[in-house]
């Protein structure tokens, strides 16, 4: 009986101090994840916020340019032999000099839906994705045909702000 006593009293000694030892580890652990996510956030905010100025540094619009959002095209494009029908879903901004020729381009919507798709048309789903060079030049083919269609120097650059090719 004796024995017993002292085992019950040492599995309760053991037990208390599992008690008290558990929860010092949850603490610890919870508080080290969140002090290191603490540090790093602290830490990436820094590097994006300078990476921020940077890129904020070399931007080419000027006070005076304006982007102008066009509306999404949808284009079958060229068959490239597969057998399968290809489409291309783009959006596009158009970047102009000043409020002038912003007001124009919105007002002449057709014009430039016309130009876009036009050249979007002659395009295989290849000639788009397979080189690096691709998109830069297709911006341009872009850029140079609205113009082309206005019959002046209207837009500057064009951004392509989504691209799906299925």
């Amino acid at each position: 009986m004796a024995k017993e006593n002292e085992e019950v009293e040492g599995r309760k000694k053991g037990g208390i101090k599992w008690l008290i030892i558990l929860p010092l580890i949850l603490i610890i652990a919870i508080g080290g994840g969140v002090g290191g996510t603490i540090l790093t956030s602290k830490f990436m905010s820094n590097e994006k916020t300078e990476t921020a100025k940077q890129s904020s540094n070399t931007a080419k619009i000027s006070d005076k340019q304006v982007i102008v959002p066009v509306k999404k095209f949808l284009v079958n494009l060229a068959n490239d032999g597969s057998g399968t029908d290809k489409y291309a879903r783009v959006s596009l901004s158009l970047l102009v000099a000043n409020d002038d020729n912003s007001k124009n381009v919105k007002k002449n919507t057709a014009v430039i839906r016309d130009s876009v798709i036009n050249v979007l048309r002659q395009k295989k789903a290849g000639d788009i994705l397979n080189s690096a060079d691709s998109i830069p030049n297709l911006k341009n083919e872009l850029k140079d045909s609205i113009n082309r269609a206005y019959g002046q120097q209207i837009v500057q650059e064009v951004f392509v702000t989504d691209l799906v090719v299925q």
